[in-house]
């Protein structure tokens, strides 16, 4: 019996010790019984971290999140809204966002069931990169992702309450310019 767990290992020990001798049908007793338990434990932990909070202790929650999250180091997109063409950003060239070969804007990504709801995401806007002022398809601009540590509120079956679980997410924070891939 290889696959011995080490409380069933205890309990053999105990049962040595007084001088008498395990049964199989011991063994398996105390082994079902510790599965049993397992499971039981295995339960409680996912129903408390599943449980449904109301609004309130959400809100709690949510603020507790924003205030452990010193900086948000992300840029306000409103600036970069008129920025809108790879033309107008090789022309433009003044921000770090413009003065890259693979210029990017910022927009707005709002989701009411995460927290931050709002998100600023970087979106590439050359297909190619800008060399010497003009865009040139030999190279590619792609999004550099970052991960981001968010809060998801989720509706439970009770009005008004909500499961809250931490998740990291992927966020487009700029671009960059690479060369193509190359198919083989």
């Amino acid at each position: 019996m290889a696959t011995r767990q080490p409380q069933e290992l205890l309990y053999l020990k105990q049962l040595q010790w007084s001088g008498r001798q395990s049964q199989p049908s011991e063994v398996k007793m105390v082994a079902s019984f510790l599965q049993l338990i397992s499971l039981l434990i295995l339960h409680e932990l996912c129903a408390a971290a599943s449980r449904c909070l109301s609004a309130e202790v959400v809100e709690a929650r949510e603020r507790k999140f924003n205030a452990s999250q010193k900086l948000n180091l992300q840029p306000d997109a409103r600036e970069h809204q008129n920025r809108t063409t790879c033309e107008q950003a090789a022309q433009q060239m003044h921000e770090l966002n413009g003065r890259a070969l693979s210029p990017w804007r910022y927009y707005i990504d709002r989701n009411d069931s995460r927290q931050p709801r709002d998100i600023s995401f970087a979106k590439c806007l050359c297909k190619g990169c800008i060399i010497d002022g003009h865009e040139v398809n030999d190279y590619n601009s792609v999004e550099v992702w970052a991960p981001m540590l968010v809060l998801i509120k989720t509706e439970c079956k009770d009005a008004n309450t909500y499961r809250v679980q931490k998740m990291r997410i992927e966020v487009p924070v700029g671009c960059t310019c690479v060369r193509p891939k190359i198919t083989k």
